[in-house]
């Protein structure tokens, strides 16, 4: 595990979290995380584009969101998906944030992703967000 993001550097938009240029990628165990950054880093990815979310202080920090998230926000996806995050890590989900530079940047992660069993990846653009899996 190489970055944890802390509450203070998780980028956000009306209070909630929005990572434009990046891929949230969800996985059932830490072994499983940690071999997709590996796999990531093989196929170029550097070290500080790979950031790790330590599950119980994601948990904090996904509940402080959804708290404090403006009045807008509730208008997006982006609240929705974050209280998905907030009940899959409460599961024991483990994250990594990934950082792209367009969708066939983001088509790669999503690829590796799969192959590494993960439940979920979404990709935050400008103005959109997909969900790759």
């Amino acid at each position: 595990m190489e970055d944890v993001i802390a509450n203070q550097t998780a980028p956000t938009s009306f209070g909630v979290f929005k990572p434009v240029g990046s891929v949230m990628v969800g996985l059932p165990a830490q072994a499983q995380a940690d071999a997709l950054d590996a796999t990531l880093q093989q196929r170029g990815w550097a070290n500080d584009e790979i950031a790790h979310f330590v599950p119980s202080d994601t948990i904090e920090e996904l509940e402080q969101m959804v708290e404090n998230a403006g009045p807008l926000a509730g208008f997006g996806y982006e609240l929705t998906l974050l209280r998905r995050y907030l009940a899959l890590s409460q599961k024991g989900t483990k994250w990594l944030l990934v950082q792209v530079k367009d969708n066939d940047h983001a088509g790669m992660v999503a690829e590796s992703a799969r192959a590494s069993g993960a439940i979920l990846a979404v990709h935050y653009k400008t103005l959109t967000v997909e969900e790759l899996l």
